[in-house]
């Protein structure tokens, strides 16, 4: 089990510091997002009017295919940095329950990748779309995943599972990890402002802006030692009155 961090003068400068520059990076991202998809819009529309020559190989078709998707697949992956990265104006959408996991995890693929990790999804069946703050919780969502992934920093061929699935009228998707666990003397004082267990540049606010996100949802956040860090997202909450629209 991790013990916490005690923090002098220094750390806690360190760490202000690591928190600035995040949140800059953090105000330039809609710009650059605008100008990569301008780009995306080029190479996709080029792609297309070559794609349409009757006189391509099989080959080539094949390729320009592969480009075409690419393209998709890049133009998704800005979108959703460019929601995750808004300020906090509510932006609530219908979104399906995997649907949600799996953005959260496109932003931390190549993070789960290079660390060795093994990754496994479980998504209920059939689950209904659900009205959420979509860059709130995709941030939460992404907090958990990055708390699982430094859980498993120095470990031995680790693992996360990410599922989701319907309980008592509420969504449930859970974030779970094979690292050390949490120390049941720690497991509520995790989600306090400013508290870490793990060294380094870690500010301690994933955990508690997270658990925010979850009660701005008339949800919850919390730690099961057995099921790992459980979100949970009424049906019934207040947002889902507000108009969304659908994702």
């Amino acid at each position: 089990m991790r013990e916490p961090v005690h923090l002098g003068e220094g750390d806690m400068r360190e760490r202000a510091v690591h928190l600035f520059r995040s949140a800059q990076i953090g105000q330039c991202v809609n710009s650059v997002t605008h100008d990569v998809n301008n780009c995306l819009g080029a190479i996709m529309a080029y792609a297309e009017l070559v794609s349409m020559d009757q006189g391509l190989s099989a080959d080539s078709t094949r390729m320009l295919r592969e480009v075409i998707e690419a393209v998709r697949k890049s133009s998704a992956l800005v979108g959703n940095l460019t929601d995750i990265a808004r300020q906090q104006s509510s932006d609530v959408r219908i979104v399906g329950p995997a649907q949600l996991a799996e953005r959260a995890l496109d932003l931390q693929r190549y993070n789960v990748k290079v660390s060795g990790i093994a990754l496994e999804t479980d998504y209920e069946a059939d689950l209904a779309a659900i009205a959420v703050d979509l860059p709130r919780i995709e941030r939460a969502l992404v907090s958990l995943l990055t708390n699982a992934i430094e859980a498993l920093e120095g470990g031995v061929r680790g693992s996360i599972r990410v599922s989701a699935a319907e309980r008592d009228g509420a969504v449930e998707i859970v974030v779970w990890d094979s690292g050390p666990g949490v120390a049941e003397d720690v497991r509520e004082r995790v989600f306090a402002p400013f508290y870490t267990t793990k060294e380094g540049v870690h500010i301690g606010l994933g955990l508690t802006t997270a658990r925010e996100a979850a009660r701005l949802h008339d949800g919850e956040l919390a730690y099961d030692p057995e099921r790992g860090f459980v979100l949970e997202l009424p049906r019934n909450s207040r947002l889902a009155k507000e108009g969304p629209r659908a994702e």
